[in-house]
């Protein structure tokens, strides 16, 4: 009890100096944990008993972010961007290991632990942005469902392999049944517990319960707790149950991921000056190779520079999976502790870096550079047209009835898949940014008879107000804070709601096509 008073004291104060000084909670909260076994020594066992219990919550509530579903239409190209991603970052993590002094066997260990990108940071950020049903936002998720579905199976292996091949394919078997049973859950279970939401006690009960039931087969299994845990979260990963799960498990989530960086900052050692350097070695691979790797892919599967990009960065860090990848190891006695320092160094250090480099201001400077930028044929821009910006839930109505209206319209968007049907169907369109000049003015924005913007993040239309300055502009915001604004810089805000499409269709036909 006394160990377990310390750990909670020592999370308490790291939030409110987090809050206080406006910093990153993990750092503190393994700062207040190294802090405690200086205070008072905390047994081993106690510590690493609430390592794996807290990851065990962690990556509960992370599958439960990894609904399949919500890769809708993006699973091609988030299979070919996360298995290529998962390769590279494999082969070259496990090159870079060698080349820094580690064994074959620690260097599997450091491959492993690179492959996999942060699925609770990523999709923190693309909630925050309001990215995450944009095709950018469902191709990351894609390929989050896919990394981590790929470690999960590996782990076994890389633990169990050194002791032969059949403990190893028996693991193996054990990751395939746990896929089932989540599959199966996703499938059949699931929409059962939605009849229990009326009452949330016994809906929290069986949440837990099913959670219990994984671990106990994973247990059965030979298997990682963590394993089971994780593909228990997956099976209650489809909408609706999702969003009732993570509301009840919030609170629960976030007690147990404060005990585990507490307890984790106990059980690291100081690292050598050379341990640092390796760390700070892997971390640069992670950062640099990533945005190249993924923006290249996703733009030759369809997607435009910016999307790639911003997916670049989202997935330019090490995951939870990572400190699963080092614990398993340490727990098996096949990597050292300092090895074990090293994976946590570069998964904490890439965790706390991704909100800085996923920034506008450095997305824009990756985009200067970027060598392919711009390099398609030039077109002369149209002119006295109807300019749609995205043609996602309110732009596809509003396009359906302009081009019934014989109206001549023009399409850009940055969806592939989008662009595709726009080609098929003979609108003209431009897959591009409809935040970037360069694509607005090949899109003849300043010559317009109206822009129609449907883009989903309002700051994207700032460029948009510039280059069609003193043509009819409308946009849809959100919030009244961004109507006023864009008004100020002579765009005509549409509020949305309920009936925001019919308020702009309603507007344009009486503007400019003279209906009732």
């Amino acid at each position: 009890m006394t160990a377990i008073a310390l750990l909670l004291a020592a999370a308490a104060a790291a939030h409110v100096m987090a809050r206080w000084l406006g910093l990153p909670t993990i750092p503190l909260l393994m700062l207040a944990g190294a802090a405690v076994v200086v205070v008072a020594p905390v047994p081993a066992e106690f510590l690493e008993d609430a390592l794996i219990l807290g990851l065990t919550f962690l990556l509960f509530v992370t599958g439960v972010e990894l609904s399949p579903t919500r890769v809708a239409g993006q699973r091609r190209v988030a299979l070919r961007v996360g298995a290529l991603q998962f390769v590279v970052m494999a082969a070259a993590g496990f090159a870079a290991s060698l080349a820094l002094g580690f064994g074959v066997h620690e260097a599997a260990y450091l491959a492993l632990a690179l492959t996999a990108s942060s699925t609770l940071v990523v999709i923190r950020l693309l909630q925050r942005r309001g990215q995450l049903f944009e095709p950018v936002g469902r191709m990351v998720l894609g390929v989050l469902l896919l990394q981590d579905i790929l470690v999960i199976a590996l782990i076994p292996l890389v633990v169990f392999l050194p002791m032969g091949v059949a403990p190893a394919a028996r693991a193996l078997f054990g990751v395939l049944v746990l896929i089932a049973l989540a599959w199966a859950t996703l499938r059949w279970v699931s929409p059962l517990l939605l009849r229990l939401h009326d009452d949330e006690e016994v809906m929290l009960l069986g949440v837990i319960g099913l959670l219990f039931v994984f671990l106990g087969v994973a247990r059965m299994l030979g298997l990682p707790l963590v394993v089971g845990a994780f593909l228990a979260g997956v099976g209650l990963s489809a909408f609706p149950v999702n969003g009732i799960v993570r509301e009840q498990l919030d609170s629960i989530g976030d007690f147990f991921s404060a005990i585990f960086f507490t307890a984790l900052g106990a059980v690291l050692v100081r690292p050598s000056p050379a341990e640092l350097l390796q760390a700070a070695a892997l971390v640069l691979l992670v950062v640099i190779v990533t945005p190249i790797l993924v923006t290249a892919v996703a733009e030759r599967a369809g997607f435009s520079a910016r999307p790639g990009v911003e997916a670049g960065l989202l997935l330019s860090q090490t995951s939870e999976l990572s400190l699963v990848v080092g614990l398993q190891g340490l727990v098996f006695g096949q990597i050292s502790t300092g090895v074990f320092t090293v994976i946590v160094l570069v998964t904490v250090t890439t965790m706390m870096l991704t909100p800085f480099i996923t920034g506008d201001r450095v997305v824009w400077w990756l985009l200067r550079i970027h060598p392919m930028r711009g390099t398609s044929p030039p077109t002369a821009p149209p002119r006295g047209h109807v300019l749609l910006l995205g043609t996602g839930e309110t732009g596809m109505p509003l396009l359906e009835t302009l081009v019934t209206a014989g109206q001549d319209v023009f399409v850009v968007d940055d969806d592939p898949a989008l662009i595709r049907r726009m080609q098929e169907a003979d609108i003209p369109c431009l897959r591009g940014d409809a935040s970037d000049a360069e694509v607005l003015l090949r899109a003849g924005a300043d010559h317009a008879a109206v822009v129609l913007s449907t883009i989903r993040r309002p700051e994207d239309n700032r460029t948009l107000l510039r280059v069609a300055r003193g043509r009819p502009v409308l946009v849809r915001v959100f919030e009244p804070s961004d109507a006023e604004w864009i008004s100020e810089l002579g765009g005509r805000p549409i509020l949305y709601s309920e009936a925001a499409a019919d308020e702009f269709l309603h507007w344009y036909r009486t503007e400019f096509m003279h209906g009732p």
